[in-house]
């Protein structure tokens, strides 16, 4: 298992553990995501090392090549030249360049798969970041919707409560006494509007009475 394997499993085990524990579980994503972060930056610092060294390599790979194709010409110079002792020496310097070459081709191919496969380990883990910030973002909308509705629930459920219900039928009894009432009072008005003719109809009229002295 990779480094970047275990890394992963670790963050899903902190993940799994601290879920149970955290009242907002957006804050541990928003940490998890800053985590993986600072572990990509990190391994980009690594891998720009290794890269480097495989760069380095392939500049000593170059100069020795070429060092060794200037031997081969010089030993051909001496050999046409018929120096023999001057051939062997170049000859001699040729094969230690080319040793030093087939040594660096060796750390070289060692080098370029171990950069291919931490590159490929870097495009992996700035997927997953990727991933987890689209599910950070999806997460977020469906916990804070989640949240209203847990408020508005809970704001119903108080209005369902024996002591908030409002009964109607109470209200509709209350209603129907206080028009009651009000009919009651206004038959009374009218009965002493009654009443007030009636005495009318009593009342000593001045000028019958009046006339009664005039005859007399």
């Amino acid at each position: 298992m990779g480094i970047f394997s275990r890394m992963s499993n670790m963050f899903k085990a902190k993940v799994n553990n601290a879920l149970d524990e955290v009242e907002n579980p957006i804050e541990l994503l928003d940490q998890k995501i800053r985590d993986m972060e600072e572990s990509l930056n990190k391994a980009k610092l690594s891998s720009a090392q290794i890269l480097g060294n495989v760069h380095e390599i392939e500049k000593k790979m170059a100069t020795a090549k070429r060092d060794s194709e200037d031997f081969d010409e010089k030993v051909k110079l001496a050999m046409s030249k018929g120096n023999e002792d001057l051939a062997k020496k170049a000859l001699a310097k040729k094969l230690e360049c080319d040793k030093t070459y087939d040594s660096l081709k060796t750390s070289y191919e060692d080098a370029s798969k171990k950069a291919e496969t931490l590159k490929a380990k870097l495009r992996e883990l700035e997927n997953e970041i990727e991933k987890t910030r689209t599910y950070r973002d999806e997460a977020s909308a469906r916990f804070n919707n989640a949240e209203a509705s847990k408020k508005v629930n809970e704001i119903l459920s108080n209005v369902d409560t024996g002591s908030n219900k409002i009964n109607l039928d109470d209200i509709e009894r209350k209603v129907q006494r206080k028009e009651a009432l009000a009919e009651g009072l206004g038959d009374l008005r009218e009965d002493n509007s009654l009443e007030k003719e009636f005495e009318k109809l009593k009342e000593t009229d001045l000028d019958e009475e009046l006339k009664k002295y005039k005859q007399n």
